[in-house]
C-alpha cells in the first residue's frame, strides 16, 4: 500500500526541525554564548516541551479540527526561525527556542491521531512504523542539510552569517511543509481518542524510534499534585518495581542530558572544530542509532530487557569516559567512533527500557505507565541540562562527562532489580 501523500510534508518538517536542532547552540556559541546559556536554553525547551503535550493534548481531545494544529504548528516554525538573523543575544535564543518546543509539540500531539483517523485499526502499528521512517529520514537529511550549508556558506559570507542563513533555510521547509500540508492533509475519516491509544502503545514498545513523541496524552491524570507523592512512595497502581525502574530513567536521563548538552559548545570550544563538522557528528550519530535499532531488537528478544538495557549503560558510561579523555588529550580521532557508538546504545536503551515499562505497567495502564515514562525523561532532560551546562562552565568538559559517567553506570543497579519476571 502507498504512503499517504501528507507523510511528505512530515518528512520536509523533520528535515527543517534536524537542521535546527544544532544550529541554536552553535548559535549562541557564536553571540557569545557559554555552556551554561546553553543548558538553560535546552532545559527550557525540554520544560516547554511537557507543558506543550499537557496543553495541545487537552485541546486536541475537545476539538474535532487537527489539521488546525498542524498547519499552525508548521507555519509557527517558519515564522519563529526567519526571525533567527534579527536576534543578537543570548537571552533572545533561550525565548526562540521555547517557542519553537511549544509550536513542534502541537503537531507533534495530534499527528498520531490524524495518521490513526485515517486507516483501519488493523493497520495501524504498520503505518506508525512507516511515518516513524519518514520522520527519521527527513531528520537525517535536515543534519546532513545544515552540515553542507555551512561548509559552503562559512567561507562565503562569515560564520555569523552561514549561521543566520541556515536559519533562512529552516524556514522555507517549515513553511514548504505547512504549504504540503494544507494542500494533502484532511481531518480523519474517524476520530480516534487519546485513550483508543493505551493498548496501542504496548503493541508499539518495540519498535519507538528517539523521538517517540505521543506518550504524555494522559498525564495530567497521572501527576496530579494530590498523588505525586504517594508516586514517589510507590503507592500508586503501578506498584513499587515499576516506580523503581522510573527511578532509574530519571537518573539516566539526567545522565544523558548532562553530557550531550554541553556537547556542541566541547566540541566548539575545546576541540576548536567547526560548525560542519559538528553536524556530521550528529549525522553519524542519528545514523548509526537507526542502523542499530534492528540488532537491538534481536538482543532484546535473546537476552531480555533488562541485561540489554545494562549493556546500553555500560556503553555509554564507557564512551562518556571517553569523552574526557579526548578532552584531556589529542586523541581527536576517537571522538567520532565514540559518538557513533553512542548512537547504537541508544536503541538498545530506548528499546529495551520502554518495552520493559510497558510490560511492568498493570493491565489498561500501560499507555499512562509509557506516558510517565516520557515525561519522567523530560523531566531528566531538565535537570541534566541544567546540570551539564553549569558543570562544563566552571568545573570544565571533562569533569562534566565524568560526572554523567556516573550517574549512568550508578543506573545499572537499579534497573537490574527484578521483583518478578517481565514476560
Amino acid at each position: 500500500m502507498k504512503a499517504p501523500r501528507w507523510y511528505w510534508a512530515f518528512l520536509v518538517v523533520n528535515a527543517a526541525v534536524g537542521a535546527a536542532s544544532p544550529l541554536l547552540p552553535l548559535y549562541a556559541y557564536h553571540l557569545g554564548g557559554t555552556a551554561a546559556d546553553v543548558g538553560a536554553m535546552s532545559a527550557a525547551a525540554s520544560m516547554v516541551n511537557v507543558i506543550g503535550s499537557l496543553l495541545w493534548g487537552r485541546l486536541a481531545d475537545v476539538t474535532a479540527r487537527r489539521r488546525l494544529f498542524v498547519l499552525l504548528s508548521f507555519a509557527g516554525l517558519s515564522l519563529a526561525y526567519l526571525a533567527l538573523p534579527f536576534l543578537l543575544r543570548v537571552p533572545q535564543l533561550i525565548l526562540l527556542n521555547a517557542g519553537v518546543s511549544l509550536v513542534w509539540t502541537a503537531s507533534a500531539t495530534v499527528s498520531i491521531l490524524i495518521l490513526l483517523g485515517n486507516f483501519p485499526r488493523a493497520d495501524w502499528e504498520r503505518e506508525i512504523g512507516r511515518f516513524n521512517v519518514y520522520s527519521g529520514v527527513g531528520w537525517t537529511l535536515g543534519l546532513a542539510i545544515g552540515a553542507v550549508w555551512t561548509s559552503a556558506l562559512v567561507r562565503l559570507v562569515g560564520e555569523g552569517w552561514g549561521l543566520r542563513s541556515l536559519g533562512l533555510v529552516v524556514a522555507v521547509l517549515a513553511a514548504a511543509a505547512a504549504v504540503m500540508a494544507a494542500r494533502e492533509l484532511r481531518e480523519p475519516s474517524q476520530r480516534v481518542e487519546a485513550r483508543s491509544l493505551r493498548h496501542l502503545m504496548v503493541a508499539v514498545g518495540n519498535f519507538l524510534y528517539e523521538r517517540f513523541r505521543y506518550g504524555p496524552t494522559h498525564l495530567q491524570d497521572v501527576l496530579r499534585p494530590s498523588q505525586l507523592l504517594r508516586f514517589l512512595q510507590g503507592r500508586t497502581a503501578f506498584g513499587p518495581e515499576l516506580v523503581l525502574c522510573y527511578y532509574g530513567a530519571l537518573l539516566a536521563f539526567v545522565g544523558f542530558a548532562t553530557t550531550f548538552v554541553p556537547f556542541p559548545i566541547f566540541v566548539r570550544q575545546a576541540l576548536g572544530w567547526s560548525n560542519e563538522l559538528v553536524f556530521a557528528l550528529y549525522v553519524a550519530h542519528h545514523g548509526v542509532s537507526v542502523l542499530a535499532f534492528g540488532w537491538a531488537r534481536r538482543a532484546v528478544a535473546k537476552w531480555g530487557h533488562r541485561p540489554a538495557a545494562a549493556l546500553a549503560l555500560l556503553g555509554r558510561t564507557g564512551i562518556f569516559i571517553g569523552f574526557a579523555v579526548v578532552g584531556g588529550t589529542t586523541a581527536k580521532w576517537m571522538l567520532p567512533i565514540l559518538f557513533g557508538l553512542a548512537g547504537a546504545t541508544w536503541s538498545f536503551f530506548q528499546l529495551a527500557a520502554t518495552a520493559l515499562v510497558s510490560r511492568l505497567s498493570p493491565q489498561g495502564l500501560q499507555g499512562q505507565g509509557l506516558g510517565l515514562y516520557n515525561a519522567i525523561a523530560g523531566l531528566g532532560n531538565v535537570l541534566g541540562a541544567l546540570a551539564g551546562g553549569y558543570l562544563a562552565e566552571f568545573v570544565g568538559f571533562p569533569a562534566t562527562f565524568l560526572c554523567g559517567a556516573v550517574l549512568v553506570f550508578l543506573t545499572m543497579p537499579i534497573l537490574l532489580v527484578e521483583g518478578r519476571p517481565v514476560s
